[in-house]
């Protein structure tokens, strides 16, 4: 992310940070120590209002931050998305552990938003909009001396992929590829080639090669994120002993597929998904 806008937190509460790619077309309206305002033009030029949030901690001070969000909401003409921390559950079954939050506190957040719901640190779209939004994914990017996550909102993360692609583009060798029979005799059949042109033939090995390197693991990169959703799902379980020995099994895995895989071509496959703290 090139793009950065940072507002110092008070004392050890608030604080917000929005970062934008280059590129984008993004124009900041105003900020506080609660809020990033800000306007996006994506395709064709249509805008979008995003809104970055941090709602007060202070459950006596939480009415003036939805007061906040009426005020910039009665202001937008555009799409609305808003993404934070909210400090606030839409209602109790979003909640694990501890003392149920009153049901004062949860009818101000809903009447505030009247939207949609995605965990504690969200995005909020107003519900009217989902329908502008088909692709939209949301991330979260766990953080090990925080706790709280960044949240990335990708507005093509579902967009399905053109069926059409150069196998050849696909083509990274890897050093596990020396075990793999398949691989050897791709190799051999594509270096019989009537033809004494060693370029020709080194392309023919790209193209056999990433053909048959994206139908084999493929089916791997799905049992990754598996193993990632299954991580995902142990951290954000209540804090239990019993927790422990699942999630080193499944980093285990997860890295045991990664290591055989060969899909560095994916930066979201790397060695910082997991803490150090985990051994």
């Amino acid at each position: 992310m090139e793009g950065c806008l940072a507002v110092n937190a008070c004392g050890k509460s608030g604080g917000l940070v929005m970062m934008w790619k280059e590129g984008t077309n993004f124009e900041v309206k105003s900020y506080s120590s609660n809020h990033i305002d800000s306007l996006i033009r994506v395709e064709n030029d249509n805008p979008i209002r995003f809104t970055g949030f941090y709602g007060n901690a202070d459950p006596t001070k939480r009415k003036s931050s939805w007061d906040m969000l009426r005020r910039a909401g009665s202001l937008v003409k555009e799409k609305w998305i808003i993404g934070g921390d909210f400090n606030a559950i839409l209602d109790n079954s979003e909640k694990e552990g501890g003392r149920r939050k009153p049901q004062a506190l949860m009818d101000e957040f809903c009447e505030a938003t009247a939207m949609i719901k995605e965990r504690l640190d969200r995005f909020l779209i107003s519900a009217s909009d989902v329908e502008s939004f088909p692709f939209t994914e949301t991330k979260v990017i766990r953080q090990s001396n925080s706790d709280h996550n960044a949240i990335v909102l990708d507005t093509k993360g579902r967009k399905l992929r053109e069926e059409q692609r150069d196998s050849r583009l696909m083509f990274r060798y890897d050093i596990c590829w020396a075990k793999e029979l398949e691989a050897k005799n791709i190799i051999k059949n594509a270096w019989k080639m009537d033809t004494e042109d060693i370029m020709d033939k080194l392309e023919k090995v790209g193209h056999d090669l990433g053909a048959w390197q994206f139908k084999r693991y493929k089916r791997m990169r799905r049992q990754i994120d598996a193993l990632k959703s299954n991580i995902n799902r142990l951290i954000d379980k209540p804090v239990e002993v019993e927790n422990t020995k699942d999630i080193c099994e499944a980093a285990r895995e997860y890295f045991q597929n990664l290591f055989e895989s060969t899909l560095h071509m994916d930066e979201t496959l790397n060695l910082d998904y997991i803490d150090t703290c985990i051994s």
